[in-house]
């Protein structure tokens, strides 16, 4: 409903299905696709620009701001980025949109036929990405921009499991140690009432981490999959190191590998 609000009024028919899971808005100063996945929407927005881009001249800016503003549900991930030609000034750009930044991720991709820099941080609510194209076509660019779209989501996808394994963690901790108790109580059983309260103990224990099982068994091969899924878009992006800075994978491995074994290691445990 909130997709038809915005193309009737731009004066665009609306006539698409209501389980439909794509749709293309031209706004005129601005294209958005829209895509419904398994648990998640995508807005992307486009806009050309000539030149060095101003700092507030975002293709989000260039939308309805109300209609923006009233998109249903919980937002999970934004991001900018700039497409911008192999001869763009590189160090002004860097210092506009990563200001704070200490470690720049960066890294030449497709065959050295483009550059990207990334510090994935949150700016004002945004992650950020520029990429400078060499001699990328309109399909290979477009790919290379969907491609670092979706390690950015299925990132951030993925890590929706950490603080549920944290949560986990605590409960196992104490099941653990009350059947270690349980155990204790078992061996020193004297009558059947003692017997009665241990059974009794044990089946609200297992109940409880069965409980567990159940209501985190899709969040944790939820991330697993989201997992792979970054890797794969990681290994198609082919890049090639840049002297001085990390690259994707590298941060990857680093930041996303540990939380999403964290992850495995409690749902095998539990």
């Amino acid at each position: 409903a909130h997709i038809d609000e915005l193309q009737e009024r731009f004066g665009q028919a609306t006539a698409g299905p209501d389980d439909a899971a794509h749709r293309i808005i031209d706004g005129g100063d601005f294209l958005l696709k829209w895509e419904r996945h398994g648990e998640f929407s995508t807005y992307t927005f486009f806009r050309q620009t000539e030149s060095l881009p101003d700092l507030a001249a975002t293709a989000l800016a260039a939308a309805p701001t109300e209609w923006v503003e009233a998109i249903p549900g919980q937002l999970i991930t934004a991001t900018h980025m700039d497409f911008l030609p192999a001869d763009t000034p590189v160090a002004p750009l860097l210092a506009a949109r990563f200001p704070s930044s200490e470690t720049l991720v960066a890294s030449q991709l497709a065959g050295q036929a483009a550059t990207v820099y990334t510090d994935f941080r949150i700016h004002e609510g945004f992650s950020r990405y520029v990429v400078l194209n060499g001699d990328l076509d309109r399909l290979r660019a477009g790919r290379t921009v969907q491609r670092l779209l979706e390690v950015e989501t299925y990132r951030v996808m993925a890590l929706l499991a950490f603080p549920t394994a944290k949560a986990v963690g605590r409960l196992l901790a104490r099941a653990e140690n009350e059947l270690a108790d349980l155990i204790d109580r078992m061996s020193h059983a004297t009558n059947a009432d003692d017997e009665r309260a241990v059974l009794a103990d044990l089946t609200r224990l297992a109940a409880e981490v069965e409980h567990s099982v159940a209501s985190t068994n899709y969040r944790f091969g939820a991330a697993a999959a989201y997992y792979r899924l970054v890797q794969q878009r990681v290994s198609e992006l082919k890049e090639i190191r840049i002297s001085g800075y990390p690259n994707i994978k590298g941060f990857m491995e680093r930041r996303l590998a540990p939380a999403l074994n964290t992850c495995a290691a409690i749902a095998r445990r539990q």
